[in-house]
């Protein structure tokens, strides 16, 4: 099996969908059902079970699988970014697409400070929507990307390398005076019948949101999608609305009207520094070093 088929596993499993996790990883339905078959035969071992064809299964191996497959991507991942410094540097201008939470992560300041420190780089950092950033990244017109880890899922790690940034945990946000604002966790079979308000596709924020339902097999109530925080948040107050956020993006703009939760089961987000593996370089890795060192300071 190559790094690539393990990612698919991992796409799979994280979608509990042949069909969602071939068309997140621009495949054919056929071609990753050959692909995960591939690596039961090597493995001589059912990892899913697809009895069921409204929602696949994973079995106690495929769990245990899972884990490993993890590893081994960010093991791999590891080296790549570890061996980008042996390669010439030939970057005259850097222009990153960052999701727009660079006031909220203080993103955009140490990029500017990496760029002083360099006057020789023209280095640019543009904002704008994830599904956005990834098209642009993809056609080339981006150098690098500041993303969530689920919008980076679906990219081969031997096209990209996908480097952590910072973690940021995915919170419940609802009106002080909600039924389930007195529990101190929340459980998502408790928002079936919620009235939910999300970012929209593409967001980083929805597809997490999407699948920790789809693992339970269940479907969520939203009624309204906005690509802004604020406006998702004004929803709340005095009502029986509810969101889901990621804490640190979200913090800033809380009020005395809302409260934060977690979930029963915390769901963990990172976001990643992400660039094409023929790009990586000495300063590549530097401003990403760079980055994380400020970032953990905060």
């Amino acid at each position: 099996m190559t790094i690539n088929d393990i990612q698919a596993f991992i796409m799979v499993y994280d979608l509990r969908h042949i069909s969602n996790a071939a068309v997140e990883m621009h495949l054919s339905q056929s071609e990753l059902s050959k692909r995960m078959q591939a690596i039961e035969n090597e493995l001589n071992i059912k990892l899913l079970d697809t009895y069921n064809k409204r929602r696949l299964q994973i079995t106690p191996a495929g769990e245990t699988f899972y884990h490993h497959a993890l590893k081994m991507i960010r093991d791999y991942e590891a080296m790549m970014h570890d061996l980008a410094p042996n390669r010439p540097n030939q970057t005259s201008k850097l222009t990153i697409g960052s999701i727009p939470i660079s006031g909220q992560y203080n993103i955009a300041q140490p990029i500017a400070a990496f760029g002083t420190n360099h006057p020789e780089l023209t280095l640019k950092l543009v904002e704008d929507e994830g599904n956005h950033v990834l098209e642009r990244l993809l056609a080339g017109e981006l150098q690098a990307a500041i993303i969530r880890d689920t919008q980076t899922n679906a990219l081969q790690p031997t096209k990209f390398q996908k480097q952590p940034l910072l973690t940021d945990e995915l919170k419940l946000i609802l009106p002080i005076g909600h039924r389930l604002a007195t529990q101190r966790t929340i459980r998502m079979r408790d928002l079936v019948n919620e009235q939910l308000a999300t970012l929209p596709p593409g967001s980083g924020v929805y597809e997490p949101i999407m699948s920790l339902f789809a693992r339970q097999g269940l479907k969520p109530n939203i009624f309204f999608e906005s690509t802004h925080i604020e406006t998702l948040l004004g929803l709340l107050p005095n009502t029986d609305n509810v969101t889901l956020l990621f804490k640190q993006s979200v913090t800033p703009f809380m009020t005395d009207q809302v409260v934060m939760r977690s979930l029963a089961i915390p769901y963990i987000s990172q976001l990643n520094f992400v660039y094409p593996q023929r790009a990586g370089n000495e300063l590549m890795t530097n401003l990403i070093d760079f980055l994380v060192a400020k970032l953990q300071k905060k």
